[in-house]
């Protein structure tokens, strides 16, 4: 059974999720010579957000085991504030290509380093698929923007 602050996380998980293709979209508006790569991205990351309903929906199950170890609501509120901070400079045309690829690559290695997808294990092979695919697309949307910041 899910605490409250649990279940507050989760919903926030799912948030970021949307909020990072939120993003994406308007990278892909901005910076069209990497459309594809942000539009592809952001695609993804509204299929996480959905992963993320699902785990949600598992947990309270209790089909999936869900540990947010020392995770806090305000750990990912706070990643929140800077995805949408990037969003506003974005449309005022205050972030170049540079920072866009910055700002993409650093929130994948976020999430990869604060291992939001580390607190869930399934009880079954399925739902562990199910986590592990969100683990391995995020190190590849991370693999994908640092390609392209290199590039760049």
């Amino acid at each position: 059974m899910l605490k409250e602050y649990q279940e507050t996380i989760l919903q926030l998980l799912g948030q970021l999720e949307l909020d990072v293709s939120n993003l994406y979209k308007i990278f892909a508006e901005k910076f069209p010579k990497y459309q594809e790569l942000w539009t592809t991205l952001s695609q993804e990351e509204i299929e996480h957000a959905d992963r993320v309903k699902m785990l949600y929906d598992l947990a309270k199950e209790n089909k999936v085991i869900f540990d947010e170890k020392l995770t806090k609501t305000y750990t990912v509120k706070k990643v929140l504030e800077i995805i949408k901070d990037a969003q506003v400079k974005t449309m005022a045309g205050q972030i170049n290509i540079i920072n866009a690829l910055s700002i993409s690559r650093d929130l994948e290695q976020s999430i990869i380093e604060k291992e939001f997808y580390n607190y869930f294990a399934g009880k079954d092979s399925e739902t562990r698929m199910l986590i592990n695919s969100i683990k391995k697309d995020t190190l590849d949307h991370q693999s994908m923007v640092r390609n392209a910041w290199e590039e760049k």
